[in-house]
Order: C-alpha cells, then structure tokens, then sequence
C-alpha cells in the first residue's frame, strides 16, 4: 500500500515534473510544489513512519530565516517559487526516505524508480529520433528544451539502472541455475542502463558523458572490490570482476557506436571558445556586490543584466543561467546561503553513508546513491541541471532512497514501532500543520502566476473592471501583466497602465519591463520624454544596460523618437548601445538611422563608421 500511497503519487508527480519542461516556469514550479508538499504532510499525517528527523527543523528554520530576509528586502515576489522547489525537495526526501524503511520496500521502489525513468528515456528517444531536428537543436533535450538538463536526468537514470545491473550481475553468475534465474532480469537491467545512457549521449554534453562515464567506473569498481572484500580473491569474485568490466565496457561501447556521432563533434572542438571562462569570471566578481545575502533566489537574469558590459555582451548578453551551482547560490544567497546549501547536500549523503556501518543487504544500492550524487555534483559546476525542480527533486527522490534503505533493519523497525514519546506527537502535528501552510502559501502563490501568464487573455471588459478596483493583486508579476495587457490597441488604457506598471516596481523594482513600460507611457501621453520618462529611461538603462536584442531596439527607437528630450546621462548610455547595435546588427541601425534623421542619425553612423 506504501508503494501507492504516497510514493506512487509522488512519483508519478515527479515523472510529470520531469516532462513538462523540468517545472522549470514559475507557475508550474508552484503547482507541483503545492502538491508534493500536500502529499507529504498528509503522509506524516497518517503514519509515524513519514515523521522528519530533528535535523529537518533546522532546516526549516534555516529556509524560513533566508525567507524572511528576503521578503524584508523586497524580493519575495520574485524568489516565492525558488523557496517553493527547496521545500518540495524537502518534501520529496521525507516521502523517499519514509517509503524506502522497511527492509524491501526500498529496492521495489528503487525499480519503480528505475521504470519511470526507462519511459521517460524511451518518450525522449523516439521523439527525438522520429522527428529529425538541425543546428543546435539536433541534440536530445526532452521534456527540458535543455540538452545539458537532460543529460544530468539521464545520467541518473543510466547509473539507476547500472546499480540494478550489478547486482543481478552478482546473484546471475554463481551457477547456470542461478544464471537461468536472473537471466530475464538481467535483460531488463541492460535495456535500463543503455538506452538511458543512450539518451544521455544524444544530449552531447561533453561535461554530462564524462563525468557519467566516470561515476559509472567508480560505480562499477566499488562493486567490484566490495565483492572481492566480502568474498576473498576467489575465483568467483574474479569472474564477477571481470564480468563487471566487460559489462562496462560492452555497454559504454554499444552506447557510443549508437549515438556518439555528435558527441564526438563537440568534444572535437575546442573548448578555448572562452564563453564558459568569462562567464565565471565576470560572476566570481559579482560575487563581491552582494556578498554575505546575494541578489535573492531566482534573482540571476536581473544580476547577469546589471553586470553586462559591452565587452561581456556576446558571453552573458543571452545567459539565464551561472552554468555553476556554487556560482549562482553565491550570487543569488551569498555566502551564507551557499554554505547551507552545501551543508544541507553534506547531510543529506550522510545519512546515505551511514547505512555502511550496520547494513549488510542493499549495499550497493547505497554505493549507486553516493555515485549518482557525485555526478550530479559534479556536472552541476558545469551546468545549471540542479536549479530545474524536475532534476533536483528527481536526486532528492534518490538520495531519500537512499536514506531510507540506510536507516532500514531490526533496529530501525524496532525504534520505528515503539511507543511514541511525550513529544513526538505534537512535533509531528506541528509538522504537519506547517506543511499545510506552506502549501496553502505556494499554492496561492501558484494562482497568482497561472492569472499572470493568462493576463493576455482578459477581455477589455474584464481588465476595466479590474482597472476599477481600488487596490491590486499582491503579485508584482501580476500587475505587470495587466499593465501590458492595457497597453495594447483593443484596450490602450494608458492611465491604468500607468498606474499598474508602478504598482509592480512597488513590489519588485528589478523589473524592467514595467520601467521601459513607463518610458513608453511618458512619450505616447505627453509628445515628449519628460522628467519622469527619463527618470524611468535611467533607471532602465541602469538595471539592464545592454539587454536582449529586443530591448536593445525598443530603446533605440525612444532614443530615436526623442533625441532633442534625452539628458546627457541618457544620451551617453544611448551612445553604448548604438555601439552594441552596429556590432550585432548593422543593417537595422541604418535602417532606424535614416527613418529618424537628424541628430540621432548622425550619432548612429558614427557609431557605425567606429564598428567597421
């Protein structure tokens, strides 16, 4: 029953987080996170086994503290989902772990598991297959529109599967009976190591299949010499050895013969393409403008605008991503909250480890989890995989696995079927209360996305009635998508426009779409910029100085409407970004120059003479 309630559950809403975009959108990062917090505080509601061990407060007590600070410097708005993924991380390893404590539950929910991820292989590798793709798009990528995502979920899978692989290995290889017995299995467990280990090499990662095939050697080895420990230099724990290595290298080979072609191109090319370099050089210095508390979680697109130069515009101009875990929990929660999070990732391999000292069975499961952990570790200083909710759930799932099977045995069931104590109670009441709260929380949070992406849907009767109220919903967000629902010419109620955009930066002042909003409202009601419009303008042009492509012409075009209106501060960041424009696009700034005329056109080839 265990297995359907709540793990099933859990992991079919992990499987659906895994394929609709990794639930890496605010609005869906919210939803699942309300449902996979619910599933656990009813989990702990209705049996003990679910109950969070002492350490788990204290990291409540941690997130809800970095939570508060944030929502004392504004930023709530903007880091609500991010807090809502850690929880429901949280929640994920709760229901992991409390599944995985008797003595078998775990391996079955370990192979359930390992079937969730073989179909989510088998959807990505015919869609990918049956619908020919090219350029940068012709590397798998699945459910995440990220290859270098899927390559981290795969990895795990193909390693899932490469643990279950072993040990069918073991108990397949003593007699022929024996051999006869596992053989069906042992099918089953190669199709579930190669053909996610497949998909992980379509995803060309060079950094995702390196530091795969390497956690699948030490995997493998550690197999291999526990076996060689437990059994003596026997001749049976020779054949297992070399069986083993045969077994890696048969199926690594097979892997890249399948699907290498692409792979090989990109680790052919050279990596002194620098992007990587200075990147990490130009946030490792963003480190310092905030050091101790960061920018806030899921601040990175506002503090990768701030700090884009011209220099730096080609490198971090498109980036949404550090491509480093430590990186980006640097300059989003300082060092404070990159310490915790490390500290909590220590724990939580911990707990996995300790099953060492007084676990005979499940062994290598519990080698298979600290290998997985390595890898995702591993490749997420590469790669931005672990701050996408399908990916980092899906290891908490794991590592709770893990956690479960290590705390499992007579003495775990014993301390698990004794009397409660005068305080387990409470505390588990307590628990379970807090839990509802912050899914009630999340989930409102979730609402308020879902009518924000809906925002342009709304009738010009519904958003009058809504323009009609005295105050607006408390959702940054939401206001700014009301703000560019008015604007537009079915509606073009500029007052309210007006008045909703403020309302947003009232909430979240990073936001510059609501600032350029303003300069575009001071220009179209007046004729002309006027000290609030340019005030708006270099507050813009201060937040996000270069930009995409897009905001990079919309200035251009107000610079070019009112050239005779801009200050000289303004005019001098306008000149940059002509400068930019004739390096990314010559022929729409001489396009734009000889529509506007006159001074801005003089201004925009010089700044086209200077990019020859």
């Amino acid at each position: 029953m265990r297995l359907l309630f709540p793990a099933g559950l859990c992991l079919a809403l992990l499987a659906g987080a895994a394929l609709y975009f990794g639930a890496d959108i605010p609005a869906a990062k919210a939803i699942f996170s309300c449902a996979l917090i619910t599933l656990a505080a009813l989990a702990a509601l209705f049996s003990r086994t679910f109950r969070p061990p002492a350490a788990v407060w204290t990291g409540l007590a941690v997130l809800s503290g970095f939570a508060l600070v944030q929502a004392l410097m504004g930023w709530m708005d903007t880091a609500a989902p991010e807090f809502a993924a850690l929880a429901a991380g949280g929640a994920v390893w709760l229901l992991a772990r409390g599944s995985s404590l008797e003595p078998d539950t775990g391996v079955r929910l370990w192979r359930a598991s390992l079937a969730a991820g073989l179909l989510i292989a088998v959807w990505a590798f015919l869609d990918f297959t049956l619908e020919p793709r090219a350029g940068s798009a012709a590397r798998l990528s699945a459910g995440f529109l990220s290859a270098n995502t899927a390559a981290t979920f795969f990895g795990m899978i193909a390693l899932m599967g490469l643990a279950e692989l072993l040990g069918r290995i073991r108990r397949g290889f003593g007699t022929m009976a024996a051999f006869n017995r596992h053989a069906m299995g042992l099918g089953l467990s190669l199709v579930c190591v190669v053909l996610p280990a497949t998909c992980l090499v379509l995803t060309a990662s060079r950094a995702g299949i390196l530091f795969g095939a390497l956690s699948a050697f030490a995997l493998v080895g550690w197999h291999v010499l526990a076996w060689t420990r437990q059994g003596g230099a026997s001749q049976r724990s020779a054949g297992l050895g070399v069986a083993g290595l045969i077994a890696a290298l048969v199926i690594g080979g097979l892997v890249w013969t399948v699907s290498g072609e692409m792979a090989v191109s990109r680790f052919g090319r050279s990596m002194g393409e620098n992007a990587r370099a200075e990147m990490f050089a130009a946030y490792w210095d963003a480190v310092s403008l905030a050091p101790w508390l960061g920018h806030g979680l899921g601040s990175f697109v506002f503090t990768n605008d701030l700090i884009t130069t011209s220099q730096t515009i080609d490198s971090l101009g498109a980036t949404h991503a550090a491509h480093n875990v430590f990186l980006q929990w640097l300059l989003q929660a300082g060092w404070s909250g990159a310490i915790a999070m490390w500290a909590a990732a220590a724990w939580l391999v911990a707990q996995v480890a300790r099953g060492f000292s007084h676990r005979r069975r499940q062994r290598g499961y519990l080698r298979a989890v600290i290998c997985i952990s390595a890898f995702v570790i591993l490749h997420g200083l590469t790669d931005f995989g672990l701050e996408v909710p399908g990916v980092m759930w899906w290891w908490a799932w794991v590592l709770g696995i893990g956690a479960g099977m290590a705390a499992a045995g007579q003495g775990a069931r014993k301390r698990q079927y004794s009397a409660p104590g005068r305080l387990e109670l409470p505390s588990r009441l307590a628990f379970v209360l807090a839990m509802f709260a912050v899914a009630g929380l999340v989930g409102w949070q979730g609402h308020l996305r879902v009518e924000a992406n809906l925002a342009h849907t709304l009738s010009p009767e519904a958003l009058t009635a809504i323009a009609q109220r005295n105050s607006l919903p408390p959702s940054a967000y939401l206001r700014d998508a009301y703000a560019a629902r008015a604007i537009d010419s079915d509606i073009a109620d500029l007052d309210f426009a007006g008045r909703a955009s403020r309302a947003a930066i009232e909430r979240e002042p990073r936001l510059v779409a609501a600032w350029n909003r303003l300069v575009w409202l001071d220009l179209a009601q007046n004729g002309r910029l006027t000290e609030n419009g340019q005030d708006a303008l270099a507050q813009s042009l201060y937040l996000n100085p270069y930009g995409d492509q897009d905001i990079m012409r919309w200035r251009l075009q107000i610079a070019a409407a009112a050239w005779d209106d801009l200050g000289e501060l303004n005019r001098r960041e306008i000149r940059s970004q002509l400068h930019a424009a004739a390096a990314e696009d010559r022929r729409w700034l001489q396009r734009l120059a000889q529509e506007a005329g006159g001074p801005f056109q003089t201004e925009a080839e010089l700044a086209l003479e200077r990019t020859r």
